[in-house]
């Protein structure tokens, strides 16, 4: 169950982490001339909706690994697969493994907040003062980016010690069809041979 679990939890982290690879890489990596006079002009209706359901897409996937244990009633089985979820089950950890699970908690804790409040407020529910109100916390990069780095080295640390193991999330050479730059490079050679 150990292994199921934590293969369970790496596959989650990282379609998260693809998903923000290329979220970055398409509307963050890009400098603001080139997003401002070839991406956006292409269509800038497409790449506003891609960019917004982008971002709550993995805001709402990252949120649900930072989900309790469980949720409802625990007589229906509503267990999570989330951090706390894999802390609880394949606890306890070496001291030494503690403490660095223990840093891991208190810097997502850190960062959590607008995460939470943007999948509570604005994408899973469609609440009413936000709607009037609309007086959400900006979601930062960083942010984002601290979670993530947290979470793969939380997962790392148990999967050290309970199969002796780690994951490396991020190839260091990606395929250029993976690679966001290379849809960006497709854009504007497309709009220069058509002369736009």
């Amino acid at each position: 169950m150990e292994n199921k679990l934590l293969d369970a939890f790496k596959k989650e982290l990282w379609d998260i982490e693809q998903h923000w690879y290329l979220f970055i890489g398409l509307f963050d990596k890009p400098s603001r001339e080139l997003r401002r006079e070839k991406i956006y002009p292409s269509s800038p209706l497409l790449f506003d909706l891609i960019k917004l359901r982008f971002h709550d897409h993995i805001v709402l996937q990252l949120a649900k690994l930072l989900d309790p244990k469980e949720t409802g009633n625990p007589r229906y089985g509503n267990t999570n697969l989330s951090l706390a979820r894999l802390l609880h089950d394949l606890g306890p950890f070496p001291e030494d493994v503690q403490i660095q699970l223990d840093e891991c908690v208190v810097a997502i804790d850190e960062n959590k907040g607008p995460i939470l409040e943007h999948r509570k407020k604005r994408i899973a529910h469609n609440d009413l003062a936000n709607k009037l109100d609309r007086d959400l916390p900006n979601i930062k990069i960083a942010q984002i980016t601290t979670i993530l780095n947290n979470l793969e080295t939380a997962l790392n640390l148990m999967s050290s010690f309970k199969r002796g193991r780690v994951h490396q999330f991020f190839p260091d050479k990606v395929s250029d069809d993976m690679n966001p730059e290379h849809l960006i490079e497709i854009i504007c050679a497309g709009r220069e041979s058509l002369g736009v």
